[in-house]
This record gives structure tokens, C-alpha cells and sequence, in this order.
């Protein structure tokens, strides 16, 4: 089983996003896949509560401490793939996830507030000794995804190859608990969402 923490100290970066299209792709792989989500919003657990009865998905919400509990439940459950959903400005809580993941996706617009805001992120990454990389979500089209890659570079901070782009797809498809690859299949987000998981696979060995 391998865990996978998203984690950005700033509001609105696309953790949740990020997280629950993430799942429904793995899914559609095969991996055996479940969320936890430790943000008090509850937003995954929500958008998991507002999907079909027939939902292969499993998702909890809980608190930073039962962590261990529950990575432990989904490993004796057959779990493969454990996505962990965090709140921003919480940083004990995004501690605790860091050092429960095997890995740390941050996600990060490409916006001097965010290249700003991302360094608290990547120190508590570097604090719990977890794998870490950035990623580039909600960017518009132009040149702002590469300057931002070079930014983030230049604080020393990784940053996964694949590049999410603004699209409306993102949203449309999470209003009745559906992922993009539910509501536009062959769209460009969904082959976006495709491209980040490969990557992700890579990093993980899944």
C-alpha cells in the first residue's frame, strides 16, 4: 500500500481537486482506493457522500490523530493507493500526514502569493523527511506555468512534470460527486489527470 499526502498551507490551491479526481482515476486502473480526509471542510468526504450508490471508492473523514489507525485498517482492508486530504493553516495536522505518506504532492497556482506561500509547505515536507514535489494546477494559458516551474526550481523545491490547467471541467464534474474521467472521459483534463497519476505511479512504484 502506498500513501500519498497533499499538502499546501495556502486556501484555494486545489488539494481537494486534485485529491478526488486523483482517486477515481486509480480506481479506474485497478487500484484499490480510499481518501481520508483531515481537512475539518470535509470536502472530499462530502463530494464521496454525493457520488452513486454503487461507489467503488472508500473515504473517511477524521482527524490528524487517528491517522495511524486508519492507514493500518486500509492495509489489513486491501487498500492499494491511501490519499490523504489536508486542511491549509494547520500545520501540526500537515505534519503528522507528511510523516504518515510516502510521498507529498503540493499543489501550487502559478501566482506570486502561491510561489510565496508554498515555501512553509515544502519546510514541513523537508521536517518529516518525506519525498516531496510540487504541482502546477489551475494554470491559465501563456508562459505562467513555466516561469512559476522556474520559481519553484529556484527555491530548491521539485516540481512533477505534468501541468494542470484551468479548466471548467474540474469544477462541472465534482457538482454531483462525479471526476472529470465521469463527466468528459476524453477531455483534455482528464487526460491531464491521467498524465499526473502515471507520474505519480512512477514515484510511488505502484
Amino acid at each position: 500500500m502506498k500513501t500519498l499526502a497533499i499538502l499546501s498551507q495556502k486556501g484555494g490551491s486545489g488539494k481537494t481537486t486534485i485529491a478526488v479526481h486523483m482517486a477515481v482515476c486509480a480506481i479506474r486502473q485497478g487500484y484499490h482506493t480510499a481518501i481520508i480526509d483531515i481537512d475539518p471542510q470535509g470536502s472530499a468526504f462530502d463530494w464521496y457522500l454525493s457520488r452513486a450508490a454503487q461507489n467503488e471508492l472508500n473515504a473517511v473523514q477524521a482527524q490528524a490523530g487517528q491517522l495511524t489507525a486508519l492507514l493500518k485498517q486500509a492495509k489489513v482492508g486491501g487498500a492499494d493507493f491511501v490519499i490523504i486530504d489536508t486542511a491549509p493553516h494547520s500545520d501540526s495536522a500537515a505534519a503528522v500526514a507528511a510523516q504518515h505518506a510516502d510521498f507529498i504532492l503540493m499543489p501550487c497556482r502559478p501566482s506570486r502569493f502561491d510561489l510565496k506561500a508554498i515555501g512553509s509547505t515544502a519546510t514541513i515536507a523537508r521536517l518529516a523527511k518525506t519525498p516531496s514535489a510540487a504541482i502546477i494546477n489551475a494554470a491559465p494559458r501563456g508562459k505562467l506555468a513555466e516561469e512559476a516551474r522556474e520559481a519553484l526550481q529556484l527555491q530548491g523545491i521539485d516540481v512533477v512534470p505534468p501541468v494542470l490547467q484551468q479548466r471548467a471541467a474540474y469544477t462541472h464534474a465534482v457538482i454531483d460527486g462525479r471526476s472529470v474521467h465521469e463527466y468528459e472521459p476524453e477531455g483534455k483534463a482528464a487526460a491531464e489527470i491521467d498524465e499526473l497519476f502515471a507520474c505519480l505511479k512512477g514515484i510511488l512504484k505502484l
